[in-house]
C-alpha cells in the first residue's frame, strides 16, 4: 500500500511526539517581538524562557527568535537582534509532562457539565504545574536576570508564574500579553453574575448569550469550576512553601490583572464575545499574528500545488492536539474527505497528519485521490500555517479550536471548521457559528467524529446555504483586522510603556 499511496512529508524531520499539546501562549509574544523589531528598533529586547520551551517544531525559542530577527531585518535594516536568556527548570508544558498525569487522553472530554467537572479537577495541575522547588529556582533566576538587565518593562506570559512572581517581587513595571480574549480573562468581573447565565462557561459549547434552556447547566458547571479553583489544596501547599522561602504573594491567579498593570488581549470586535465591563488598563488589539514570509518562499512546491486549486483547497490542520491519529480518527477523517471529494469535483485537500505512515491502511481509501494529486498529506509543513492561510488559496481551515488557530484564520479571512476536544476549544467551536464565520464540525458527537458530521461540515463551508455569507463575514473581519494588525498595536503599546519612564511600581 505504501508504494501506491503518495504522501509528501513537508519538513517531516521536525516532527516531535509527546503526551501534550504545545504551549501556544508564546505565539503572541513572538508576534509582538517581530513588530517591535520592525517598527521600534530603538527598543532593546531580551527574551527569557525555560530551555525546554519549544513552541514550534523548528528548534525551540532561540531558533525561532533568529528566524524572526532575520525576517524583521529584511523589512527594516535597522532592526536589531533579540538576546535570549535560558531559565532553569521545565517550561509550563515540560512541568505538566514531568509532574502531572495530564495528557491529551486525560484532557479529552465531552462538552457541558460532565466535561467541565473533569477539567476542573485538573485545573490545579494546569495552572501551576511546577514543584515548589522548581518554581523557586526559576523565580530566583528570573529575579537575578531582571536585576542584571534592568528592563524598562517586563512583558509576561500569564501562565509562567515564576516570572510573574519575580517581576512583582522586584517591583518592576510589568505587563501581560495574552492570546485569551476578554471573556476568557474577565468573566468574573461582569455584572449580575453574568458568568452563570450569560457567558458560556469554559468547556461548554453553548451559544452566546447562553440560551435559557442551557442556563441551569451553565450555572452549575460555572459554579463547579469556580469551586474547584477556589479549593486548590495542592497550590496552597506550594504557596506556603514559597512564602516560607521569601516570596510574599506567590502564584496569585486571582489578582493577575491589577489597575496599574497593562494587559493586552487579542479580543477582536465582531469576532469575540462582547463583555459589559472592561477593566482599566486593558487594550484590545485584534489578532496578534506573526507576519510570515510568503508560502512560495518557504515551500515553492506546496505553494504551487495550492495555487493549482484556484482557491478551492480545504486545509486540515489539527495542530498538536492530535499528534497521533488513532486508527478510528484516521479512518473517519479519510472517509469524510472521500465523501466530500466525491461530491465536489473542483476541491482539493491538504491534510497535516504527523503519523500518516503508521496509518497507511486507514488512508488506503484515499489512494486514488492522492495519486491524482487532489489530496496531499504532510507530516509537517515547511511553511508557517499563517502563510498558507494568507495565500488566498485556502477556502476553509479545519482545526481544533485553539485561540491562535482561530485568530490566525480571522486575520486571514478564512472560514473555519472546528473539531474541539476539550475545555476552551468548545467555546471557540460555538463562537464560529455565533459570529457567522464557520461550522462546529462535531456538534452532538464531540470529542468524537462521525463521517457524516465531518463531511456535512466540510460541505457547509464549501457549498452550503451559508457558505457565501461565511466567506463575506470572514473577509470583512480580516480587512478590519489588517487596518492595524494586532502585533503592531501590541508593539506600539510595549514601546510606549518602555519609554514611559516608569520602572518601579507601587506594591499592593
Amino acid at each position: 500500500m505504501a508504494a501506491r499511496v503518495r504522501r509528501r512529508q513537508h519538513g517531516a524531520g521536525h516532527q516531535q511526539h509527546g503526551p501534550l499539546p504545545d504551549h501556544g501562549l508564546a505565539n503572541v509574544h513572538f508576534a509582538a517581538i517581530q513588530a517591535l523589531l520592525e517598527h521600534h528598533p530603538h527598543v532593546a529586547i531580551h527574551l527569557a524562557a525555560p530551555v525546554d520551551d519549544t513552541p514550534d517544531h523548528g528548534g525551540g525559542a532561540e531558533a525561532k527568535l533568529a528566524r524572526i530577527a532575520a525576517s524583521a531585518k529584511t523589512r527594516n535594516p535597522a532592526a536589531q537582534g533579540v538576546r535570549f536568556h535560558p531559565l532553569p527548570g521545565p517550561s509550563w508544558l515540560g512541568a505538566l509532562a514531568k509532574n502531572t498525569d495530564v495528557s491529551v487522553a486525560s484532557l479529552t472530554q465531552p462538552p457541558g457539565f460532565r466535561g467541565v467537572a473533569r477539567f476542573a479537577r485538573q485545573a490545579q495541575s494546569s495552572l501551576a504545574p511546577w514543584t515548589g522547588a522548581e518554581h523557586l529556582r526559576a523565580y530566583g533566576a528570573a529575579r537575578a536576570l531582571v536585576a542584571a538587565v534592568d528592563p524598562a518593562v517586563v512583558v509576561l506570559d500569564t501562565m509562567f508564574m515564576p516570572g510573574v512572581d519575580a517581576a512583582r517581587a522586584a517591583r518592576r513595571l510589568h505587563a501581560f500579553v495574552t492570546p485569551n480574549t476578554l471573556v476568557d480573562s474577565f468573566v468574573a468581573d461582569q455584572p449580575r453574575l453574568g458568568l452563570l447565565w450569560k457567558y458560556p462557561v469554559i468547556g461548554a459549547d453553548f451559544a452566546f448569550p447562553v440560551p435559557w434552556r442551557h442556563v441551569p447547566e451553565n450555572a452549575l458547571a460555572a459554579a463547579t469550576f469556580v469551586g474547584a479553583v477556589l479549593r486548590m489544596s495542592a497550590i496552597r501547599a506550594k504557596q506556603r512553601f514559597l512564602r516560607d522561602h521569601g516570596i510574599r504573594d506567590p502564584i496569585n491567579f486571582y489578582r493577575l490583572h491589577r489597575p496599574h498593570v497593562p494587559w493586552l488581549t487579542q479580543t477582536t470586535e465582531g469576532a469575540s464575545i462582547p463583555v459589559d465591563v472592561v477593566p482599566p488598563n486593558v487594550t484590545c488589539t485584534g489578532p496578534i499574528v506573526l507576519s510570515a514570509a510568503p508560502a512560495v518562499e518557504q515551500d515553492p512546491e506546496l505553494a504551487a500545488w495550492l495555487a493549482r486549486g484556484q482557491g478551492k483547497t480545504l486545509l486540515i490542520n489539527l495542530g498538536s492536539s492530535i499528534r497521533q491519529y488513532t486508527p478510528e480518527q484516521a479512518s473517519t477523517m479519510a472517509a469524510a474527505i472521500r465523501a466530500t471529494l466525491d461530491k465536489q469535483a473542483g476541491i482539493q485537500v491538504l491534510w497535516k497528519m504527523p503519523n500518516s505512515v503508521e496509518r497507511g491502511a486507514e488512508l488506503e481509501q484515499l489512494s486514488d485521490y492522492i495519486a491524482s494529486g487532489r489530496v496531499e498529506i504532510a507530516g509537517w509543513f515547511k511553511a508557517d500555517p499563517v502563510s498558507l492561510l494568507e495565500t488566498g488559496d485556502i477556502m476553509a481551515s479545519v482545526h481544533h479550536g485553539g485561540s491562535n488557530c482561530y485568530h490566525e484564520a480571522v486575520h486571514a479571512g478564512v472560514p473555519q471548521v472546528i473539531l474541539p476536544l476539550w475545555a476552551d476549544l468548545y467555546n471557540f467551536a460555538a463562537l464560529v457559528e455565533t459570529v457567522g464565520i464557520g461550522v462546529y464540525g462535531s456538534r452532538g458527537t464531540a470529542p468524537d467524529w462521525t463521517v457524516k458530521g465531518l463531511s456535512n461540515a466540510f460541505m457547509a463551508v464549501i457549498d452550503g446555504e451559508g457558505a457565501v455569507g461565511m466567506r463575506k463575514t470572514a473577509q470583512e473581519l480580516s480587512m478590519k483586522a489588517k487596518e492595524r494588525p494586532g502585533r503592531v498595536v501590541a508593539a506600539a503599546e510595549i514601546a510606549r510603556w518602555a519609554g514611559s519612564g516608569r520602572v518601579d511600581i507601587i506594591p499592593d
